[in-house]
């Protein structure tokens, strides 16, 4: 469980911090479009499942971790993006 929460929460934490830093420097009204927490879904998922396993031992590669980055992609797109 305690493995699977951290893929879940990973890209709510990543794209919060992320606006924040945006809105820090162009303004208040700024959100993320669906297209770039796609994009940040398909990076995470890509880099972490796909191509650092291949090339790192101490990462494995697992579809289940996608499948929850790209829930944490809809709970922040859903949620957090206002």
């Amino acid at each position: 469980m305690q493995h699977f929460l951290d893929d879940l929460l990973c890209l709510p934490l990543v794209l919060t911090a992320s606006l924040f830093v945006l809105r820090f420097f162009y303004g208040t009204q700024l959100r993320l479009s669906r297209y770039q927490v796609a994009f940040a879904v398909l990076y995470f998922a890509l880099a972490f499942e796909v191509f650092f396993p291949r090339f790192m031992p101490r990462y494995t590669g697992d579809w289940i971790d996608a499948v929850l980055y790209a829930a944490g992609g809809m709970l922040f797109y859903r949620f957090l993006n206002r």
